[in-house]
C-alpha cells in the first residue's frame, strides 16, 4: 500500500480539503432539530455540548442559538479548511469553541457532557471507538444525537435525476450508501448499532422534509460541496459533470429560473443509561 493511500486512510476527513467555501451554499439545518434536542434536555439549565465533525459550523450555530449562553459548545473538526470557515462564519458572541479533534478521542472529563451531536458525520467515524467515548463522557440521561439530511428523491424527479448523475459517474456508489472512512461506500444500520449499546436506551429515529428554492448558482455550488460530486468529477471531468447538472437544471427550472430541491432530515437520538 503506497504512503499516499495510507495517509488518506488515516485522515478520512482529507477529501474535504478546499470545500469549506462551498458549504456557504448548503442549506442550514432546520432549527426544529436543535429545538427537539433542547426539549430532551429540558431539565438541564446549562452545561456542556460536544459536536463532532462540525465542518463549517452549520449545525453548531443552530445548537448555540437554541440552547443559549448557559451551554458551552465545543465543536470538533479535524479538517483545517473547514474549521477556518467555521470560525470566520460564527459571530463572536456565540458560546462556541472550535477545536481540532476527532470522534474517537473526545477532549472531555468522564460524565461531564449533556449532549454529544454529530451532523452528517457518523459514517466517517470509527464507530466502536466513538461509542466507547460516548459512554465515557456522557452524563446519566445525557443525549447522543446523530443528524443528517439528504436530497429526497421519492416524489421529486429533480432530486432523483440529480442523484442518478452521481450514480452513473461512480459505479461503486448508490444513493443508499455512505462513504467509508477508508474510502469506498457501504450501508450500515446506525439504529441497530445504538440498540446494541448496553449503555444507551430510548433509541429513536425521527424524519421530516424541507425544501429550498434555489437558482443555478446556488444549485451548482451546493452540488460541488458534495464529496460524491467531487469524486464524480475525478472520474468524468468537471466540464462533463457541470454540463449534466446544467442540463438537469434547465429542464427543471421554473419561470423564475429556480428549482425546488427537497431534503429529508433524519434525527436519531439515544440516552445514556
Amino acid at each position: 500500500m503506497d504512503s499516499e493511500h495510507t495517509a488518506r486512510e488515516c485522515r478520512p476527513w482529507s477529501n474535504f480539503d478546499g470545500l469549506g467555501h462551498l458549504y456557504h451554499f448548503r442549506p442550514e439545518y432546520p432549527p426544529r432539530v436543535a429545538k427537539q434536542l433542547r426539549s430532551m434536555l429540558s431539565s438541564s439549565v446549562g452545561g456542556n455540548i460536544i459536536e463532532v465533525g462540525a465542518g463549517t459550523g452549520l449545525f453548531t450555530r443552530s445548537l448555540a442559538a437554541v440552547f443559549g449562553s448557559s451551554f458551552r459548545v465545543l465543536a470538533l473538526e479535524p479538517n483545517d479548511d473547514m474549521r477556518r470557515h467555521a470560525e470566520t462564519s460564527t459571530p463572536g458572541q456565540m458560546p462556541i469553541t472550535y477545536a481540532n479533534g476527532v470522534a474517537e478521542s473526545l477532549p472531555a472529563e468522564d460524565a461531564s457532557v449533556q449532549l454529544i451531536a454529530a451532523a452528517s458525520a457518523i459514517h466517517r467515524f470509527d464507530r466502536p471507538l466513538f461509542f466507547q467515548e460516548v459512554r465515557r463522557v456522557l452524563q446519566k440521561n445525557g443525549v447522543l444525537a446523530l443528524i443528517q439530511y439528504q436530497p429526497y428523491d421519492r416524489g421529486s424527479s429533480f432530486a432523483d435525476r440529480f442523484l442518478s448523475i452521481i450514480e452513473r459517474a461512480l459505479p461503486s456508489y448508490d444513493r443508499h450508501r455512505s462513504s467509508k472512512p477508508e474510502g469506498g461506500y457501504f450501508e450500515f444500520d446506525i439504529l441497530a448499532d445504538l440498540q446494541a449499546e448496553g449503555a444507551l436506551e430510548d433509541v429513536r429515529r425521527d424524519t421530516f422534509l424541507f425544501s429550498e428554492i434555489i437558482d443555478w448558482e446556488r444549485f451548482k455550488n451546493q452540488a460541488l460541496s458534495f464529496t460524491t460530486i467531487q469524486k464524480a468529477i475525478g472520474n468524468k471531468g468537471k466540464k462533463a459533470i457541470l454540463s449534466e447538472l446544467s442540463e438537469l437544471f434547465d429542464r427543471s427550472q421554473s419561470a423564475e429560473k429556480c428549482v425546488d430541491m427537497p431534503f429529508e432530515v433524519e434525527v436519531i437520538t439515544a440516552r445514556r443509561v
